[in-house]
């Protein structure tokens, strides 16, 4: 649907032995009580019978995460919170320390006010159980906590603090939880726009493959300094592109920087004020070879991430807050949303959707000429 190349490749599995626990499935099945009945024995009963073995691990970032640990020669399982806490509490025999990484521990805890008071509710997804047992761990065991603040607001909640020093706030923190004497704290900043790009160069010559400046510029400005996502791009690059030298239509097809340039554009536009601007410019978007159904959908798409977003810029969120709710990591794309949304009236944006919405299943349902498409969104256009 997006027009971008499609690659396969073999990776790895983990799979379910289905066949070894086939026959006690199909008891089980036959205790279960189905609505309607006839699936029983009928559909779902037959599936069973020819179930062969299942994959249960996704290389994609909406997948269920597998607990399985690996230190690339053993594998443990952890099956609940519990065995993850036994399993720490194990001292290492052929290494001298274990390292644990944990992501976002702190930004989910921290509006715990009072770690001296002793909560009434139990368990370890309290936060006193979880501070006792950092300070029951082994010496042996080392816990790295990782969290992705980048602005002091990003911990307070409060816009007005985006001038203070983000390691005080991260101090005042860690105190406040009553980690202070356990931690060293230490800040990684983003990597400023040069040294992306030497970093992107440098990568792909290790590869051998070779980027100009200019094109290393490209896939820093879209993907920013998300360096998960970074690595990612560039392991599309390498698999995608046969030559030595990238070019930059390789990046057109693969980074896709361009219609999402073209989207916020096409929004920016529709909510203009100016309606000569928008006459102007939307119908050479509209004849830029794209199909007016995809830009439609795409529209939509963009619209609802734009709605979300600003129901989380009134509750001043961090801008990896705007990530995860959004499923967006390009720090490139995430900024664009947040300056777009920026003074927009909710209501007008709902506005904007609907209509968009009304406009699509029009065309599918042939009750309109995609033709005309432009000029209607233009005549029935909402602005603040």
């Amino acid at each position: 649907r997006s027009d971008t190349p499609l690659i396969y490749k073999a990776v790895s599995t983990w799979f379910v032995k289905v066949d070894a626990i086939k026959d006690k499935i199909i008891e089980s099945n036959k205790e279960t009580k189905w609505v309607p009945a006839h699936l029983r024995d009928g559909r779902f009963g037959k599936w069973l019978e020819n179930a062969r073995d299942w994959a249960i691990s996704r290389n994609r970032f909406w997948g269920t995460p597998l607990p399985i640990w690996s230190n690339g020669e053993e594998k443990i399982c952890i099956g609940s919170i519990e065995e993850l806490q036994n399993a720490l509490m194990t001292i290492p025999f052929f290494a001298e320390y274990n390292l644990v990484v944990i992501y976002n521990l702190i930004e989910k805890y921290k509006n715990n006010t009072d770690t001296k008071k002793k909560s009434a509710k139990k368990g370890s997804n309290n936060w006193n159980t979880i501070l006792e047992f950092f300070n029951s761990l082994p010496i042996q065991k080392q816990i790295l906590l990782v969290e992705h603040w980048q602005t002091p607001k990003d911990i307070t909640g409060n816009p007005s603090d985006e001038k203070k020093d983000l390691k005080v706030e991260v101090d005042h923190l860690i105190e406040k939880l009553g980690l202070k004497n356990l931690t060293i704290t230490k800040q990684f900043k983003n990597l400023l726009p040069i040294e992306l790009e030497t970093w992107i160069t440098k990568e792909l010559l290790n590869n051998g493959k070779k980027i100009s400046n200019r094109n290393a510029r490209l896939i820093a400005e879209y993907v920013g300094n998300d360096m998960w996502t970074l690595s990612n791009e560039i392991e599309k690059i390498l698999n995608y592109c046969q030559g030595e030298i990238i070019e930059e239509e390789h990046l057109e097809i693969l980074i896709n920087n361009t219609k999402e340039m073209q989207i916020f554009k096409l929004v920016d536009l529709l909510l203009d004020e100016n309606i000569a601007v928008s006459f102007k410019n939307i119908p050479s978007i509209f004849e830029s070879g794209y199909s007016t159904q995809y830009l439609l959908s795409m529209l939509s798409r963009q619209m609802r991430l734009l709605i979300i977003a600003k129901q989380l810029s009134s509750m001043n969120s961090s801008k990896t807050i705007y990530k995860d709710k959004l499923g967006i990591y390009s720090d490139y794309v995430i900024d664009n949303i947040i300056s777009q949304v920026g003074n927009r009236d909710m209501d007008v944006l709902l506005k904007l959707y609907e209509k968009i919405s009304e406009l699509d299943i029009a065309i599918k349902t042939g009750a309109i000429n995609e033709n005309v498409v432009f000029d209607n969104l233009i005549s029935n256009r909402v602005v603040n």
